[in-house]
């Protein structure tokens, strides 16, 4: 699959994004990470990903992160041995509305890491990876808000968002919530997952990307064929 003049103007600007992020974090805790970027020719089947899940206060760029849940995808398979939850601390009390969505009440979220100490976990698992996602621009502007945050250094790297790559692959006429990730796993027959568990639907969102590529009879596809785009 070649790429349209679209995505090659797309990939031209995520590199300068990738090296002027690579200067800005020389000397900090996000160097390594930066040493290290997927090639987007590489076969899929060979490349090493990572579905992710956050679990927040609310869905705002700079809303508190709570959870973070991720495993690797290899050889289309996921990887349930590289599976990890961190809880990430909460700095201030915890809104009513979302406590009833994610079920992290205030004690539970006093009691995990540093914010600073789960990226760095993060980091080292993402180093040369494309991270998957769904809906995976909220995934994104989190990780970026909270590099800010915590390093003074802007996120970048390279998604694969399950729900975009649904609509782009397989159009049709869908529901107002026909892309969520519950419903799009009972079309492809993945059972139940309850939702709002930051690894469970880390695992759940992985689960749905190997469906959609044997679906799509991905076997040859590229990395560059699954990215988002914007």
């Amino acid at each position: 699959m070649k790429l349209g003049w679209q995505n090659w103007f797309q990939e031209k600007r995520f590199a300068a994004q990738w090296e002027r992020a690579k200067e800005a974090a020389q000397s900090t805790p996000m160097a390594d990470y930066y040493n290290d970027l997927l090639s987007t020719d590489q076969h899929l089947k060979d490349a090493p990903l990572v579905a992710l899940d956050f679990e927040s206060d609310g869905l705002e760029e700079n809303a508190q992160l709570l959870e973070a849940g991720w495993a690797a995808v290899e050889g289309c398979a996921v990887k349930l041995s590289s599976a990890r939850r961190l809880r990430i601390r909460a700095e201030s009390k915890l809104q009513g509305s979302a406590v009833v969505i994610h079920r992290i009440t205030d004690d539970a979220a006093a009691e995990g890491q540093s914010e600073q100490d789960v990226l760095l976990a993060l980091l080292a698992d993402f180093k040369g990876t494309a991270i998957i996602a769904h809906a995976a621009f909220i995934e994104q502007s989190f990780l970026n808000a909270a590099c800010l945050r915590c390093f003074g250094v802007p996120f970048v790297g390279r998604f694969i968002c399950t729900m975009r790559l649904e609509d782009r692959w397989f159009p049709k006429d869908r529901a107002a919530d026909g892309l969520r990730l519950g419903k799009l796993r009972a079309q492809y027959g993945l059972p139940y997952y309850r939702a709002h568990d930051g690894l469970t639907d880390a695992l759940a969102c992985a689960e749905l990307f190997l469906a959609q590529c044997a679906r799509g009879q991905a076997e040859n596809l590229l990395v560059e064929d699954v990215l988002m785009r914007a």
